[in-house]
């Protein structure tokens, strides 16, 4: 921090404080002649006024010179800056503009979406960037930072700035701008950071402005481009009853609407997407919000035809940003899924509730079943062909040889899933925890827990993760307790890495009360093993049974739980509806056919390489929402398939964060502007300094109202009153005669006569 002069000879001006000294000098108050016979009395008092008007006159003339400095420092105009000198205020810069292009910047307000207002704010920094100055334009797509080589360029970068998808967050890019300045020979760095200061952007994301190791130092001006009244619905989530259907079972669509500023309701449909390319509508519903500002909206879709289907959900009419008025969805319609279900014998009753929450017998003769079991006991373990199925689920397995784990592990390893229930006839951790065991299942078993009270059971606590994406539509609802477990498997998951370690760690998906693991997930390749620590193979007469998951009254989360686990172990690979930006694998089944076409949302085809290893396609390029289709061969004996692309939710997030939240993320001592006069002001402060000359007048002001206030009460007019005169004469007439005797003719009426001239002259 500086202090500088913009006009230094006005400092001149303070010879002028030799003025009220002079007139100190000149206007000494002169002494007043009193007539009164006992002058000794009044030189006393006036000795005592004499000193308080002395320094009551110092007082003055302070003020006064204090009047005449502060009026010419004013006019020297004084600024203080926060850095530098101010020579180097007009030298060149280093500035990253650092500009945050998710799809939230393209809100509306005034007919002018969050980036054109960015670009404007931006122009206005351009003109006032010293010449010689370095300039980068940074935004969070996949674009590499780098410096422009001229203004003019970073305008028409800047003018080229789309709110798309964005590949990297806010924090990352600003993060890359401290970076690159550091390679900028200027010794002055700036950094302007364009945000709607949303949610989205900055409410998971660490400070900014705290610096990294080996970034450069530089002022970080966050320019706020954000809405102030927004009118918007939106389509805040989308939940599917199954990725993968039967044929002839009915796909369940239900999303959550949202608005803000508004009440009004607006229509949902849900589309298809026919042979030629067109959306053909299936079914409107309206969504009102109220005063909750949410709805929920379900369709049950039935005679879908087999295949991959694609469709979408979608709000009629228009409002301040459509980004979040679309939601795309991928299904696939097939004949059930062969699942293997392993048990002891007699497996058909050992198997039983599983086979029945899998595949319900009215299901099954109805031909709508989502599974078809083939139960096996463990003796035909290894003698099953495990090809044609998408999973295996293993109920209560005892020890198994090492050739069954690892033959299991290659088989999951290729894409497919494992579900393992465990339960009594794992015998002992010594026996079950063979090295190929603890690669599989990601860890290894230490000890039965016992509850007998009855107070442990399965607590979710986070219904975030895939697995439990059915049992978000009934949130705490799920009686849990009501389904007791009094034992159970201790799961200690495996250090990843090492001989018997698997190569990743194992996740806990669920956890009883008591914290322990209850569902747990590992990946193992392209596919996963799911363990549950207690089983599902005892009859509710069981004294020794371990739970009534299944055996309860009206136990449908284990009829959910059961599908939901073998669902997300078998269907790993087939990433259909991924989040923009993310990659999506695909098993085609196909390894003699080189490539495959990826034709995107907006009708533009690009060719990808089949992995003839896996008969899997990836595509990376998803940056754009929406609905793509994946074709390889011909028409007669190719394939086809598909995936959908939607947008993050921090992507459609354009609530503005508080002003105690953005202190937490940006720091207490942000500097924030909100329009251009702000910009410039900020700027100016940042660069030139501010100016202390309105500060410096209000002091002098205040000063000399001072001195006027004290000037009238010193010279104030001295003429008293007769009876004021009198009191005084009283007052020291009293006073002579305590200290001297009485004159002779005191008493005698008066003073003796004046002798003649001449006497006197005589």
């Amino acid at each position: 921090m500086g202090l500088s002069f913009l006009s230094p000879l006005f400092l001149g001006g303070a010879a002028l404080v030799a003025a009220p000294i002079l007139l100190h000098l000149l206007m000494r108050r002169k002494p007043v002649p009193h007539a009164f016979p006992a002058l000794r009395f009044l030189q006393e008092r006036a000795v005592r006024n004499r000193r308080r008007l002395r320094l009551s006159h110092l007082l003055l003339l302070a003020l006064r010179i204090a009047a005449v400095l502060l009026v010419a420092l004013a006019l020297a105009r004084p600024v203080l800056r926060g850095a530098g000198w101010l020579p180097d205020t007009e030298g060149p810069v280093a500035a990253a503009f650092v500009f945050d292009t998710a799809p939230r910047m393209a809100l509306r307000q005034g007919n002018e979406t969050r980036l054109e207002r960015a670009r404007g704010l931006a122009s206005v920094l351009f003109g006032k960037l010293p010449a010689g100055s370095r300039l980068a334009v940074i935004d969070t797509s996949e674009s590499p930072p780098a410096f422009s080589a001229s203004l003019a360029e970073a305008q028409a970068r800047v003018e080229r700035l789309d709110a798309d998808s964005g590949s990297r967050s806010l924090p990352d890019a600003i993060a890359q701008a401290r970076r690159l300045l550091a390679t900028a020979e200027l010794d002055r760095r700036e950094i302007y950071v364009f945000t709607d200061c949303s949610r989205g952007a900055w409410d998971v994301a660490p400070a900014a402005v705290v610096e990294e190791p080996g970034a450069a130092a530089a002022s970080v001006l966050y320019v706020d481009v954000s809405a102030d009244a927004v009118r918007n619905y939106a389509i805040e989530s989308l939940d599917l009853s199954g990725v993968r259907l039967a044929t002839g079972t009915p796909l369940v669509v239900e999303a959550t609407i949202s608005a803000t500023g508004t009440e009004a309701d607006r229509l949902v449909d849900v589309e298809f997407l026919a042979e030629d390319g067109r959306y053909v509508r299936r079914g409107v519903k309206p969504a009102a919000v109220g005063e909750a500002g949410r709805a929920t909206v379900a369709f049950e879709l039935a005679g879908l035809e087999p295949g991959t289907r694609q469709g979408r959900l979608l709000l009629d009419g228009s409002d301040d940003f459509s980004a979040d008025d679309v939601r795309s969805f991928t299904v696939e319609v097939g004949p059930p899924g062969r699942v293997v279900v392993a048990a002891a014998r007699p497996a058909d009753r050992t198997g039983r509730l599983m086979v029945e929450a899998l595949a319900p017998a009215p299901l099954r003769r109805a031909g709508t079943a989502r599974f078809a079991p083939d139960v096996i006991d463990y003796g035909a373990l290894d003698l099953t062909a495990w090809q044609g199925a998408e999973g295996v689920v293993l109920l209560d397995p005892p020890p198994l040889p090492d050739a069954v784990w690892e033959a299991l592990a290659t088989w999951v390893a290729e894409g497919h899933g494992l579900v393992v229930w465990l339960g009594p006839a794992a015998g002992g951790p010594e026996a079950f925890n063979t090295p190929a065991a603890t690669r599989l299942l990601g860890g290894r078993i230490v000890r039965v827990w016992r509850s007998p009270d009855a107070g442990n059971f399965l607590a979710p606590t986070d219904l975030a993760h895939p697995l439990l994406a059915a049992f978000r539509r009934v949130g705490d609802e799920v009686p849990w307790q009501d389904f007791p477990v009094t034992r159970h498997w201790e799961f200690q998951p495996a250090e990843p890495g090492g001989d018997e370690n698997p190569p990743l760690p194992a996740g806990v998906v669920v956890a009883y009360r008591n914290g322990l693991p209850a569902v747990v997930e590992h990946r193992v390749g392209q596919g996963r093993a799911v363990l549950v620590t207690t089983p599902v193979t005892q009859s509710a007469s069981d004294p020794e049974a371990w739970n009534n998951l299944a055996t309860g009254f009206e136990p449908w989360p284990f009829l959910i739980l059961a599908n939901e686990t073998l669902l997300f172990a078998s269907e790993p690979s087939a990433e259909r509806n991924v989040v923009v930006g993310r990659p999506a694998v695909l098993p085609l089944g196909r390894r003699d056919l080189p490539t495959a076409t990826v034709r995107t949302p907006g009708g533009d085809d690009f060719p990808v390489a089949i992995d003839r290893v896996q008969g899997t396609v990836t595509v990376t390029a998803t940056l754009e929402p929406g609905n793509y289709t994946v074709r390889a061969g011909g028409v007669a004996n190719g394939v086809s398939d598909g995936f959908s692309a939607n947008l993050d939710p921090a992507a459609t997030d354009f609530l503005r964060l508080s002003a105690e939240d953005l202190a937490t993320v940006l720091g207490p001592d942000h500097r924030l502007a909100r329009d251009a006069t702000e910009l410039v002001r900020d700027v100016n402060r940042e660069r030139v300094g501010t100016e202390l000359f309105g500060w410096l007048i209000l002091l002098a002001a205040a000063v000399m109202a001072a001195d006027w206030i004290v000037a009238n009460r010193f010279y104030a007019p001295k003429d008293e009153p007769p009876q004021a005169a009198a009191d005084v004469v009283a007052e020291f007439g009293e006073s002579p005669a305590d200290s001297e005797p009485e004159p002779a003719w005191a008493g005698g009426g008066g003073p003796p006569p004046l002798p003649p001239r001449d006497e006197v002259a005589s």
